[in-house]
């Protein structure tokens, strides 16, 4: 503090915003990505193709949960829980899913509702989709220390851009101020631009991300109230049922067909899924929840559900009904559903989401130049900020920076050429498509530490490039499909992932040849000051 202020702010701004910059970026990134991940997932299900079904009746409906029953009954009777989703318009497959333990792994399987068979893997392309954006976003994959660390950054964030707007006292000024071709210059004017200009949406945005997992980052009332049981502590503020402890006694879960058909003369509406918590014990309890409806529930910031019902498992008894687009708990839980509501862009349709998109990939570039700025400016000039070890770390932070920049962006096509090239019939095919994701991603960290670099710059935008232009090629080789019949049968969002695929290719394409062309630049620039010396960055 003794420089001032704004020096200590700008110091703030620098190295604590270095220090997350990548896992920010990630965040962006993938959450940017997660705003179409019902696009992206229906791409990589391959569902484009797919032959319409029709609504299930009634009778259907209750027939597939029969079959459901009897083959949870006959896998798992005293399983922790059962899930059954309900075959759908776009995924006609009877979905069930369950858990021996508490702790343990979730078994998946799906069915043939009228046979009750198990679906061959190879008719089935198992996959997370556009959902694993969504997990990279808010937990990387990591359970509850993945949420601690996006919370941490998170935080961070905001200090990041207080601390920025502090530091550029000349905000709006900077903001149509751009001088290319300038070098540092350049980079800082394009990082003021971009934090400008999406200022509003990255407050919005980060500070709403904080309150989704407010119970879990404050846990302080809880703890002391409910000692740490949130399912109490939540049952209590939306005065529903409280959670049912086991009670080891042995007792069969009734006919969940009826169950179903009360359900939904409740709701309304048609069942999307069913749950069953401890399934064969005396407190086993079933919840039916409806299907969201796209007229209904789009577009509302509050009370946007598709309503539920829960019974006793073993007599039938109804014990608790919301209605579907009905809001529980008060102004306290209004306003934090709102906030959930602002985050997962629940309203506005497309043109919110595409609002996002674009204002997420200029926060992602905010992001980005950030940290190149950073490098640009200790190219030449590092100073000792690490004593003797500075030539090292500035290394590791050059390797971070082109990893998890563009080795991000070329990892997740890389999902997508995954998809596409992994056998359908393998075991746990979701699991590996994200498994090689990270190994993906991991290579390119290996990678950018081994090369020059500038060169590894060049090469992991070039392979982005290719990887990005190329899948629509790698998806009409693998499937048979193409970006023009996905066009003419009117399929928006398998033909939107294909163009944006294009789109981001061209991007990384025009980077690669841009940084090319000013290498040239600068090496003849260099030779022609002192010949024969060979110029590596810039």
């Amino acid at each position: 503090m003794k420089a001032g202020f704004r020096q200590s702010m700008a110091w703030l701004h620098t190295w604590g915003g270095l220090w997350f910059t990548w896992i920010l970026f990630a965040i962006f990134l993938t959450g940017t990505l997660g705003v179409f991940d019902d696009a992206i997932s229906h791409w990589m299900r391959d569902k484009g193709r797919a032959e319409a079904v029709a609504p299930l009746s009634a009778e259907a409906r209750a027939q597939a949960v029969r079959t459901a029953q009897a083959f949870l009954a006959g896998k798992a009777p005293r399983a922790d829980f059962w899930s059954i989703g309900l075959p759908a318009e776009d995924d006609p497959a009877l979905r069930v899913s369950w858990r021996e333990h508490d702790d343990g792994p979730v078994q998946r399987h799906r069915l043939d509702p009228a046979s009750g068979e198990l679906m061959p893997a190879s008719q089935v392309r198992e996959t997370e989709g556009g959902h694993h954006f969504v997990h990279m976003h808010f937990e990387f994959h990591a359970g509850t220390a993945g949420i601690w660390v996006v919370g941490i950054a998170t935080l961070a964030m905001l200090v990041a851009l207080v601390s920025g707007i502090v530091v550029h006292k000349k905000i709006f000024t900077d903001f149509f101020t751009f001088r290319p071709g300038k070098g540092q210059r350049s980079w800082l004017d394009g990082h003021n631009a971009l934090g400008v200009l999406t200022l509003p949406f990255l407050f919005m945005i980060t500070y709403t991300g904080l309150t989704i997992f407010w119970a879990t980052y404050m846990p302080a009332g809880i703890l002391a109230r409910y000692d740490g049981d949130q399912d109490a502590f939540f049952s209590a503020l939306t005065e529903g049922p409280a959670p049912r402890p086991e009670l080891h006694v042995a007792a069969d879960v009734a006919s969940m067909a009826p169950l179903l058909a009360k359900a939904e003369q409740a709701l309304a509406r048609e069942a999307a899924f069913v749950t069953v918590s401890h399934p064969g014990d005396r407190s086993a309890a079933v919840r039916v929840f409806g299907r969201f409806d796209p007229d209904a529930d789009t577009d509302r910031l509050v009370g946007r559900s598709s309503g539920r019902v829960q019974f006793d498992a073993v007599t039938g008894e109804v014990l608790d009904v919301q209605r579907p687009n009905t809001t529980r708990g008060g102004q306290v839980l209004a306003v934090q559903r709102t906030m959930n509501a602002l985050h997962f862009v629940r309203f506005g349709g497309d043109p919110m989401k595409w609002l996002y998109f674009i204002s997420g990939m200029a926060g992602s570039a905010m992001l980005a130049t950030g940290a190149i700025l950073f490098m640009v400016k200790r190219r030449r000039h590092s100073g000792d900020a690490f004593g003797t070890a500075t030539p090292r770390v500035l290394q590791i932070i050059e390797a971070l920076n082109v990893a998890g920049i563009v080795g991000l962006g070329l990892s997740c096509v890389a999902y997508l050429w995954i998809n596409r090239l992994l056998p359908l019939g393998i075991e746990a095919r979701a699991a590996w498509e994200i498994r090689l994701f990270f190994a993906v991603w991991l290579l390119t960290l290996v990678h950018a530490s081994l090369r020059p670099p500038m060169r590894a710059w060049r090469e992991q935008l070039a392979a982005a490039a290719v990887l990005c232009l190329g899948l629509p090629l790698v998806n009409a080789l693998s499937t048979g499909d193409h970006l023009l019949a996905a066009l003419l049968r009117g399929d928006g969002e398998s033909a939107g992932v294909e163009l944006a695929s294009l789109a981001f290719g061209a991007m990384f394409a025009l980077a690669w040849m841009r940084l090319g062309a000013r290498l040239r630049t600068s090496a003849g620039a260099a030779g022609r000051q002192a010949p024969g010396h060979a110029v590596e960055g810039l």
